[in-house]
């Protein structure tokens, strides 16, 4: 498979340790998780449990225990389930790897295909998991100009993203659909916009722009182009899609998160300079590997790229 060089590589080599707003989006599923197992009702057994954009592993192995957890306590595993981590054939896969062979509760396997297209065979998998993943396009319809991100775009071009966006999902779940075997679940938490149409992740991407502008030539500026899109509640309720891929919505509703790193801010556990310090390695972790692709497709050498990183995020 190749990669579109107009979307994400992965995740930077320090994501498992600057991870925690992710981790806790996966803690807050976990009342989903527990619902989804309640209504799973399959009779293959061993059980395929899938989570598609593990990364390098760290949060991707907590979510895949609390399922073992629950579906043990609910007396639904006949059999110890085998477990697939999926991600892009540029994921760090080392680092998952080395976190599976440390952790060994539960046979895990690598499987490295976007998943934007078919994973696993037809009727093989059980249950279906993404957290933090799916506001990642496929690849961007074109690059925004005088930004980086979609909400500060002009309507056109927020329209083709939000088409580029409506073609991903769609694809996400006909092929998951075709994967599921009957009675099979998918527990999916997609980052989004509130009901007043406000995001938390704006913000960040904006004063990751301003500080671009110090940094980058104009044409490396046009390239800055982040490519994830986040959607609205009704975005993600597709009753036709549904229909036609045979898939009964069980819930879906808008949860606020609260962000750990945050708390502690509020609650004086971390002064104002710690709180900016932890948040630009959370940003770091997620975005460096991006910013790096721009800047070599720009004809930048390694080191010019690895000096100017150390001022960027510095």
């Amino acid at each position: 498979m190749s990669i579109n060089p107009n979307s994400t590589s992965g995740m930077s080599g320090s994501y498992n340790e600057n991870s925690d707003p992710q981790l806790a989006i996966i803690n807050l599923m976990t009342p989903y998780i527990q619902l989804g197992i309640d209504n799973l009702n399959v009779s293959s057994s061993p059980l395929v449990i899938a989570d598609f954009g593990s990364s390098h592993g760290r949060n991707s192995i907590i979510a895949m225990k609390i399922f073992i957890k629950y579906l043990q306590e609910k007396t639904k595993l006949v059999t110890s389930p085998l477990v697939v981590h999926n991600d892009l054939p540029t994921n760090d896969w080392t680092k998952l790897f080395q976190l599976i062979s440390e952790d060994k509760s539960y046979h895990g396997v690598a499987n490295g295909y976007s998943f934007y297209e078919q994973c696993l065979p037809a009727n093989s998998l059980s249950i279906g998991f993404t957290s933090s993943s799916l506001h990642w396009l496929s690849k961007i319809p074109f690059h925004i100009k005088n930004h980086c991100f979609h909400t500060y775009a002009d309507n056109h071009e927020r329209r083709a993203y939000e088409q580029q966006a409506k073609l991903d999902f769609n694809l996400f779940i006909e092929h998951r659909s075709r994967e599921l075997v009957p009675g099979g679940i998918l527990v999916l938490s997609i980052p989004s916009f509130d009901d007043q149409g406000i995001d938390s992740m704006s913000n960040y991407f904006d004063q990751l722009y301003i500080s671009a502008q110090s940094f980058f030539n104009e044409q490396e500026l046009l390239n800055l182009t982040i490519p994830l899109y986040l959607r609205s509640l009704s975005e993600c309720m597709d009753y036709e899609l549904f229909d036609r891929c045979s898939l009964q919505l069980i819930r879906a509703e808008l949860s606020q998160l609260k962000v750990p790193i945050l708390e502690q801010y509020h609650s004086g556990q971390l002064s104002f300079e710690q709180l900016v310090k932890i948040f630009t390695k959370v940003f770091q972790s997620t975005m460096e590997p991006l910013i790096n692709q721009v800047l070599h497709m720009s004809g930048r050498s390694k080191e010019e790229i690895d000096e100017l990183s150390k001022d960027f995020w510095m």
